[in-house]
């Protein structure tokens, strides 16, 4: 079978590439885990010149798990899916 070269206008073939969806900047935030909260806090300091970002998240990946007192962050990120439940429960009460 001959491979199709041109659509039936002399025009090449298109290849189907979908457009990306727009974001809409006014979505609701998703809640933050506690790792992700402590991470924001520490990033800066575990980040060293000419790590990449997959050398830092190992390194903290192993810093948290080593980690014993995680309730502070813990309570941090109860309080973000607090929020984020309470903005859902807003929207969908706003939505017809």
């Amino acid at each position: 079978m001959a491979r199709a070269t041109k659509n039936e206008d002399g025009s090449a073939p298109t290849r189907g590439v979908s457009k990306k969806a727009k974001k809409d900047p006014n979505r609701i935030k998703r809640s933050r885990s506690a790792y992700m909260i402590w991470l924001s806090e520490v990033r800066s300091t575990l980040t060293k010149p000419g790590m990449s970002v997959v050398e830092v998240a190992k390194e903290a990946g192993k810093l948290w798990n080593t980690l014993t007192d995680k309730t502070r962050w813990e309570k941090l990120a109860e309080l973000d899916k607090e929020r984020y439940n309470k903005e859902i429960a807003a929207s969908k009460a706003q939505q017809p």
